[in-house]
């Protein structure tokens, strides 16, 4: 920012709770933080300080422009600034990385026999998380082995009590499935959906999974203890050894539980991080009644920031402990930190949240500071594991990258290839996947999977289907199809929007010119949306209309979408007919039951659409190539995809039967048609292109198994 610009808006600053936002000179949020009192936050930026840590240093070279946001309270700033990160992620903010992965362990309270489920993210539906987790497969064996334990179901039946006691009834509500179903053969679950349990005996089995997850493992074990013991004193030793098996299975589960442990049965939880090359390597020990019952770890991103540099990172864990415990189903009494917070604004958020008190510390002796520096191992060491599984490249692989870069004359070896398949069953069902490989490594996270759109249940048409999720895949990095601009309405465009609304409904200009956004093809007004402001940066869809002759070339979706950037919004709303429910539900907004009042709409069906949700970290990720299933008709047709967003990714096929490498404008043979590349079998280009098709493939059919 230039020094009299800087003097203006520093002037102008409010001593008052708020947030800001730092941007870039184009304009670019790259960080948002909050403050007590915004003039002296803002302005500590801008003094001489050798100190400043390296992430701020480089911070404020890149900042332009300043913006700032005021509220009435330091607990109302913390919960606006989370929110902001989580939708604008910005550059120098902390940042969890695959965030979109965690899961939660749900049981569902309000069902008359509840069941016990993993999920991606809570709701406010009555029932019970657990959570965030960042191992998901950890999770299902978990629950796997609490299954064979505690006998509750895994369907989705819809199940009603009738009737108390022994004399009550079950019915069935939802028939999913036949029932009952294999689990009650096999002895996994009590049946409730024939009966064959009372109510009351699986509320007593849920509880003990609650418990469970609780960290109460010691009445669990005691019960179990006392039932065997009864049971040999009756003789029934098959029973009593059934009993013990669980009891050892149980231990299974919690031995590891006794490392770290509090004296005081309390409820904990213990971060600690590690730094290293811009990412914060984050340890968390869950005790609960005293007892280690979860170990977690995150990475996040911490620009500016190195290995050695823990001490001056408050900063990073607090912006964490934000993003986490916004995620975060439960918060304890106590969180103890390897570092110093401000932690009186974060004490009563999280007070406010979880409807008690919470308090953080930083213990420097005893018991406590034990605990935190067994985390600071952990996290010294989750640090070092993450770093050897994803930052050495595997045997061969640069090799690899290097002499495809020389075959396909790519200006660099690809660092991040991105395999496109379809899969069908005799034409039902058909399904694609996109699976991506960095440094010659499957990056599994990145992997996404596509319902087909465009094509009917029993057709089949692989070339349309690779057009369709290609052109659904790269919408995400294109600025729109080509030879069309979109920009915010001048007065100049008025003129083009009255033929549209004519050629629409023959009805004149409605609104305001700087309500529209519209797109244009040759200067020509072809398309329209507008957009009228509600509160807090929410806005309604009061018109959107595209001229038939620029329809199916993704016109709509791209001007919606840089209408919506433009804005800046946090939510939009809409009230729209049955006739066009199922094009605004092909852009994401979901139903909702009423309409904010500010925008006074009390008839039709109501929708609303969340920038937010239709964040994908794997989508906005650029690729350096593209490969694609098939031979010559399946390259065509992904290559019509990429004209339409006017992008030049390298993109090319592999054909099973030859292994012929397929290049879209290679130059054409004596028999007119364009030759294929043929890699030799022992060429390690090759092996990376076979292992990349192979892949996507696993993961198509696989999709396609459990679709059907």
């Amino acid at each position: 920012m230039e020094k009299s610009r800087i003097n203006s808006v520093l002037k102008n600053l409010p001593h008052s709770p708020g947030i800001y936002k730092m941007k870039d000179k184009d304009g670019n949020i790259i960080y948002v933080g909050k403050a007590k009192d915004l003039s002296k936050r803002v302005r500590s930026y801008f003094r001489a300080d050798p100190a400043r840590s390296v992430r701020t240093q480089k911070l404020m070279e890149n900042v332009a422009d300043l913006e700032w946001t005021e509220v009435s309270s330091e607990i109302e700033a913390l919960f606006l600034e989370t929110n902001l990160i989580k939708e604008i992620r910005p550059k120098y903010n902390v940042l969890m990385k695959d965030d979109k992965n965690f899961v939660y362990i749900k049981i569902t309270k309000n069902e008359d026999f509840p069941r016990v489920e993993i999920v991606r993210k809570v709701e406010k539906d009555g029932a019970r998380y657990f959570g965030p987790k960042t191992a998901a497969h950890n999770v299902k064996k978990t629950l796997m082995l609490l299954q064979k334990l505690f006998l509750f179901r895994s369907c989705d039946l819809g199940l009603k009590q009738i009737g108390e006691g022994a004399n009550g009834k079950v019915s069935v509500t939802r028939k999913t499935i036949a029932f009952p179903c294999l689990d009650y053969h096999i002895k996994r679950c009590m049946a409730p959906c024939i009966s064959a349990v009372s109510r009351e005996e699986y509320l007593a089995a849920i509880s003990k999974v609650e418990q469970f997850f609780e960290g109460k493992t010691t009445e669990i074990e005691k019960d179990l203890q006392v039932q065997m013991a009864e049971a040999a004193g009756r003789k029934e030793f098959e029973k009593a050894a059934s009993l013990r098996d669980k009891l050892l299975a149980l231990k299974s589960l919690t031995d590891y539980g006794q490392v770290v442990t509090s004296p005081d049965h309390r409820d904990a939880d213990i971060f600690a991080l590690a730094l290293s090359s811009g990412k914060a390597y984050i340890n968390l020990f869950i005790l609960r009644d005293g007892k280690l019952v979860s170990q977690e770890n995150f990475v996040a991103e911490a620009a500016g920031f190195e290995a050695g540099m823990e001490e001056s990172a408050g900063a990073v864990l607090e912006e964490f402990l934000e993003l986490y415990y916004e995620k975060a189903a439960e918060h304890p009494k106590e969180i103890l930190l390897s570092l110093e917070v401000a932690s009186d604004e974060l004490e009563g958020w999280l007070s406010l949240a979880s409807g008690h008190k919470v308090k953080i510390l930083t213990p420097q002796k005893g018991k406590k500071h034990k605990l935190v520096e067994l985390a600071e191992k952990n996290a010294i060491s989750f640090m070092k594991q993450h770093k050897a599984k994803w930052e050495i490249r595997a045997p061969g692989t640069e090799e690899e990258s290097a002499e495809l870069a020389r075959v396909l004359g790519l200006p660099k070896p690809p660092k991040r290839i991105e395999g496109y398949d379809i899969s069908h069953f005799s034409g039902e069902d058909t399904v694609a996947s996109m699976v991506v490989f960095e440094n010659g490594i499957p990056k599994k996270d990145h992997y996404r999977k596509f319902h087909l759109k465009t094509i009917a249940r029993y057709e089949i048409d692989d070339f349309k289907s690779m057009e369709e999720i290609l052109r659904r895949r790269l919408k995400y990095l294109g600025h729109g199809p080509k030879d069309f601009t979109f920009r915010k309405a001048a007065k100049t465009h008025k003129g083009g929007i009255e033929k549209l609304w004519k050629e629409w409904d023959d009805s004149g200009f409605h609104g305001k010119a700087d309500e529209y956004f519209v797109a244009l093809k040759a200067k020509k007004v072809v398309g329209m949306v507008r957009f009228l402001p509600g509160q807090n940066k929410t806005y309604l869809l009061r018109s959107f209309y595209v001229t038939p002759k620029c329809r199916g070339k993704g016109i709509s979706r791209s001007l919606f979408l840089y209408g919506i950037e433009k804005l800046k919004a946090r939510r939009i709303y809409l009230s729209c007919s049955e006739k066009m429910k199922e094009f605004y539900e092909g852009f994401g907004f979901e139903s909702i039951k009423e309409m904010p009042k500010n925008f006074e709409i009390s008839e039709g069906k109501f929708y609303a659409y969340d920038p937010a949700k239709h964040h994908d970290s794997s989508f906005e990720e650029k690729p350096d190539l593209i490969l694609i299933d098939g031979g010559k008709g399946q390259l065509s047709s992904a290559q019509k995809a990429m004209s339409a967003f006017d992008l030049k990714i390298p993109m090319i096929s592999l054909a099973k039967r030859e292994e012929e490498v397929f290049v879209p404008h290679r130059e054409r043979g004596a028999s007119g048609h364009s030759s294929p590349i043929i890699l030799p079998k022992g060429s390690p280009a090759l092996h990376l292109l076979q292992r990349l098709r192979d892949e996507a493939h696993r993961f198509a059919v696989e999709f396609q198994r459990k679709v059907r």
